[in-house]
């Protein structure tokens, strides 16, 4: 940063790991979301259209698990998307247990189709398969309370990765 003229700016290479990442995720999800609104979503909302559409109907608390958010953060979310008929609520009897499930309605599946042809058309900030991996990695292992080697395979998980959702970033 320049005070005055006095000062450098100070170059990338010299910041913290933790000012890279959340440098490149801003400017990568500014990137995305300014594309994905042509369609009227963001990407927090195509992360949780995804989920819906590939396990079916769930729970609000089995859901916010899977995306790593809070159960609270979820429910404000889930009830602006359902004011957009992005989602809808499945009477619990439907599903054949107690508790408040959700689903993709039928316009957040056309939606979530027109944002993934959009996805297909351009390339996500260049993230290719091997950033991609050392970011899964880096996930799963602050995740598990220990930060991975460099180097480090994924191990098992998600064939795709595409439902990750960073751990403290809520659905739009």
């Amino acid at each position: 940063m320049t005070y005055q003229g006095s000062r450098k700016m100070q170059n990338e290479g010299d910041w913290e790991p933790v000012r890279l990442l959340s440098t490149a995720a801003r400017l990568v999800r500014r990137e995305v979301d300014n594309s994905l609104r042509a369609v009227g979503l963001t990407q927090e909302r195509v992360t949780v259209l995804r989920v819906l559409l590939a396990d079916g109907p769930m729970r609000r608390a089995e859901l916010a698990r899977r995306l790593r958010v809070t159960a609270q953060t979820l429910g404000t979310a889930l009830a602006s998307m359902a004011g957009q008929g992005l989602v809808e609520e499945v009477p619990a009897g439907t599903v054949g247990r107690s508790g408040r499930w959700m689903a993709i309605s039928e316009r957040g599946q056309k939606l979530l189709a027109d944002a993934e042809n959009l996805e297909q058309d351009q390339s996500t900030a260049g993230i290719g398969p091997e950033l991609r991996l050392e970011l899964m990695t880096l996930i799963r292992g602050l995740e598990h309370g220990r930060p991975p080697s460099p180097g480090m395979p994924s191990g098992t998980g998600m064939a795709d990765g595409s439902r990750l959702a960073a751990p403290a970033d809520p659905p739009g």
